[in-house]
Formats: C-alpha cells, sequence, structure tokens
C-alpha cells in the first residue's frame, strides 16, 4: 500500500467505513471491519477505549450498556470480563456472541487491507490519556502502519499531544459544536493534517478554505444518495458511512452519469 499522504494526493473520492459497516454489523466489531473492507471502504474507522488491566480494546462508549449486555464503565472491567461480553445481540441475533475486539486483532484485519482511521477519545483529567495514546501509537508502530494511519479527535489538545510525541503522524481535526473557526485556523492551533466535520456543518466558507490551504476534507455520517450528493457538490474528499458499501456503488453510479 501506498502512504496515506501520497493517497490523498492521487486520489479523487474516497469512503470511510464508520465504525466499520456499522448499518450491516454491530458497530466497532471484526464482522462490521470485515463488510467495511468487502465493501470496498478504503479506510476503516474505529474507536478504542482502555480497560481496567490497561488492554486496547475496540469500543465507542466508556460506558458499556448501549452495544454489550455489560453495564457500568469499561474502565472498571479487565480485559477477560470485557471479552466475556455479549457485542452482538443488541444488534441482530445472527451477531450473538459477537466479542469486544482487542485492537490487536481489529489491526490483524485492517493491516495491509485499508486505511486506518483511529478517533482518540476527550483527554481525561486525571492524566491517564498520554499512556493509553502512547500505548496505541506504539502497537500501531509495531506493525509499521503508522504511515497509513490518521489520528482524528474532537479534542484537538489530543492531536498536539500526538504531534509532540511524533510530528510524522497524520492526525484531522474534528470540528467542535459551536467552533465557527475556519479549517486553517484550527489546523493550525492544533498541527493537524485534516480537517472533518458533519454534513450540516458542511458551509462554502469551510469548503473553500480547504480548498486554497491544499487540506484533505470530509463529512459524516453520509449514509443516503442525496447526502453524497450534496457532500460531492461541495467537492469532498471522504465521506464518512454506515453503510460503505451502498455509497461506493452510489458514487460510481454518479459518475457514471456524468
Amino acid at each position: 500500500m501506498i502512504s496515506l499522504s501520497e493517497f490523498v494526493r492521487t486520489v479523487p473520492f474516497f469512503v470511510i467505513a464508520h465504525r466499520g459497516s456499522s448499518g450491516d454489523a454491530p458497530e466497532n466489531t471484526l464482522s462490521a471491519i470485515r463488510l467495511a473492507i468487502e465493501g470496498g471502504a478504503k479506510m476503516v474507522e474505529i474507536d478504542v477505549q482502555s480497560t481496567l488491566d490497561n488492554e486496547i480494546v475496540v469500543l465507542h462508549d466508556d460506558v458499556l450498556g448501549r452495544t454489550t449486555d455489560g453495564r457500568g464503565l469499561i474502565t472498571e472491567l479487565d480485559s477477560a470480563k470485557v471479552r466475556d461480553l455479549d457485542a452482538g445481540s443488541w444488534f441482530d441475533v445472527r451477531f450473538a456472541g459477537e466479542k469486544v475486539p482487542l485492537l490487536d486483532e481489529a489491526l490483524d484485519l485492517i493491516c495491509e487491507n485499508v486505511y486506518l482511521n483511529l478517533e482518540i477519545k476527550p483527554l481525561s483529567n486525571n492524566g491517564s490519556s498520554f499512556d493509553v495514546i502512547r500505548r496505541i501509537i506504539k502497537k500501531i508502530k509495531e506493525r509499521s502502519y503508522e504511515r497509513h494511519t490518521v489520528f482524528a479527535s474532537f479534542d484537538h489538545r489530543a492531536l498536539t499531544l500526538i504531534q509532540e510525541m511524533d510530528p510524522e503522524l497524520h492526525t484531522a481535526a474534528l470540528n467542535k459544536a459551536h467552533d465557527n473557526r475556519l479549517p486553517s485556523e484550527i489546523l493550525k492551533s492544533c498541527h493537524a493534517n485534516a480537517f472533518g466535520c458533519s454534513l450540516h456543518e458542511l458551509s462554502n466558507a469551510r469548503a473553500e478554505d480547504c480548498k486554497y490551504h491544499s487540506i484533505p476534507f470530509g463529512v459524516y455520517t453520509v449514509n443516503s444518495r442525496d447526502a453524497l450528493q450534496k457532500a460531492l457538490s461541495f467537492g469532498v474528499m471522504a465521506v464518512v458511512s454506515n453503510y460503505p458499501a451502498r455509497i461506493n456503488q452510489e458514487y460510481e453510479n454518479l459518475i457514471g452519469q456524468r
């Protein structure tokens, strides 16, 4: 695979699978990641959390109740107990018994197949985030996959921290609610390489600023033809979707009509 920086310079458009193919399988599971790859996504976005015994697992929430049959905070359980939880039945009985993946397991599927978009959660007040981020970066570097990975966050302090750890790492600033600065201003403040916002936050001013400053930019969450057409009308490079296969097909259909 070519590096991510080269990839974004040479392709006009690509789809990022949101928590894997999360419209077709339980989010942030190995099944969702597999379906995303099979559906032609060029990048898979996942979320990570740290367990009581400092294992990195793929999970969006810091609480367990929404996407597993567990309760309480992820930080209150060790990885063995987290692995005993059912992370699939809430979505569909077909996925009963699906596990909360270890980051290592997710990387086994992702590496050499698709680019990785790894969302970093807001920094904690007790200083533990530094160690969590350090361990995440270590795992990715052990696989020599840092040139194919982008770290994204709504907490721009986390992006600054990542850049301080290694200025060569790719970072993407996600627009925070009510932050009306232009993308170039946001990136300058946290030394990020790319910008992302929701589809409803996308504006001519933001799009033109990205184009003028050659900033790679994308939007979330695009799950329909109409939403895709709106995103493309602004010239976005990437869209985040729960249905990557569907949006890939819609894109091909739209291109074929031109």
